[in-house]
């Protein structure tokens, strides 16, 4: 067997288990919080007036926490791919970086979703957040950043990889 197609064995088995570890992490994170999400809890009622608005003003820091760290992802993006190396950016790596921006986008689109959601809820005096209608925005938005930090990662492996 010659050298290069055991540098091509090995760069497919070392991106084989990134992968396989990504998914494995996806799948315990998501089991474990179908766990606690499942877990009983009693509510009572509100003892503190602005216990609404306190839960408002989480919901829109978790929103801005998002927003923040797909602005920063998209930038941090920007930097690898404009910082002029030697080896140009071809095939599957640049499909990284592109389906990574394109995740990060997303994101930001269901934040602004959620943030409008929020927004319409203070003004219609809706008394709670659980409804699908402010939930499902927030998640889509997290999991969206998510899968672009995933692919971000790995753009990144295969970069410092490639310029070593």
């Amino acid at each position: 067997m010659n050298r290069s197609k055991r540098f091509i064995t090995r760069s497919a088995i070392v991106s084989g288990l990134f992968y396989a570890g990504m998914i494995l992490l996806a799948a315990v994170m998501w089991k474990y919080t179908g766990y606690i999400n499942s877990q009983p809890y009693a509510i009572s009622p509100p003892t503190d007036p602005a216990a609404l608005s306190k839960a408002q003003d989480a919901y829109a820091s978790v929103n801005n926490l998002l927003t923040t760290l797909g602005t920063g992802l998209l930038a941090a993006l920007g930097l690898f791919l404009t910082r002029g190396d030697k080896h140009p950016y071809t095939g599957p790596r640049i499909w990284l970086a592109v389906i990574s921006a394109v995740c990060v986008c997303v994101s930001l689109y269901w934040g602004y979703i959620s943030s409008q959601n929020v927004e319409w809820a203070i003004e219609t005096s809706i008394g709670s957040l659980e409804f699908d209608m402010f939930q499902v925005p927030r998640q889509l938005q997290f999991h969206t950043m998510l899968l672009g930090v995933f692919f971000f990662a790995d753009f990144v492996r295969r970069d410092l990889t490639q310029a070593e």
